[in-house]
């Protein structure tokens, strides 16, 4: 509620400060982290276009600032657009990203690399979602590793989410299913079946999945299961 309240706050700041006229002057000046913050607050509700506004602000004011970007590049996504969206996230995945410059930005880079899965398989290239995925894989191990927790999975702006008392329904699940469905594209069966059994896991479902990949039938049982874990995964 805290984190709430200081972006509410903020945000009566800054449309004070629009709201003054041109001979007018207010000491008060929004920083590109409160225009972005404010920009997730409309995102978690649903408001995509506002959303992707006030990230435009934060770049306007910042144009090296790196959650402007990636917001630009979810928010786009979330409408459809979905070469902007990879436009966005790919120029703003090499930033300087550092703790000091974001302290409120936790595990930034890795919202990048999984923005980027989503594009790509919204684009239809399976060969970027592949290389994209294997990325925020080993970005994801990495954080596991940092924390000392291997059961740790990235999920959308966790704590900013969180706090807002809203959850996206976007997570690392996610991530390898559309890694998982880019694998069968691509005829990388035992790849894809790992994948899946990988998800089964993280989801606690029983039984035990085997398919026969070097028949049409087992091809077919994959793909099933595929449809079956998107539906899951979406509800």
């Amino acid at each position: 509620m805290m984190k709430i309240y200081k972006i509410i706050l903020g945000l009566s700041f800054i449309l004070a400060t629009l709201s003054i006229g041109p001979g007018c002057r207010q000491n008060y000046v929004p920083t590109d982290d409160e225009l972005a913050d404010y920009g997730w607050v409309l995102f978690s509700q649903g408001d995509y276009v506002g959303a992707r506004d006030w990230f435009q602000l934060s770049i306007d004011k910042d144009s090296t600032y790196m959650d402007g970007y990636c917001g630009m590049g979810w928010s786009n996504g979330k409408l459809g657009y979905a070469d902007t969206a990879y436009q966005y996230l790919h120029l703003g995945k090499d930033m300087t990203y550092d703790d000091i410059r974001f302290p409120n930005q936790v595990n930034l880079p890795i919202e990048f690399t999984a923005g980027l899965v989503f594009a790509s398989s919204a684009i239809g290239n399976d060969s970027l979602t592949i290389a994209h995925s294997q990325e925020f894989d080993f970005k994801q191990t990495q954080i596991q590793v940092d924390l000392g927790d291997g059961s740790y999975r990235w999920t959308l702006k966790n704590v900013l989410f969180t706090s807002l008392e809203y959850d996206s329904k976007i997570d690392a699940q996610d991530v390898r299913l559309a890694w998982s469905m880019a694998q069968y594209n691509t005829s990388q069966f035992a790849e894809c079946v790992s994948n899946i059994r990988i998800i089964r896991d993280d989801a606690d479902i029983s039984g035990v999945f085997e398919p026969d990949i070097s028949t049409v039938q087992g091809r077919n049982e994959i793909a099933k299961e595929l449809e079956k874990l998107q539906l899951l995964l979406s509800s």
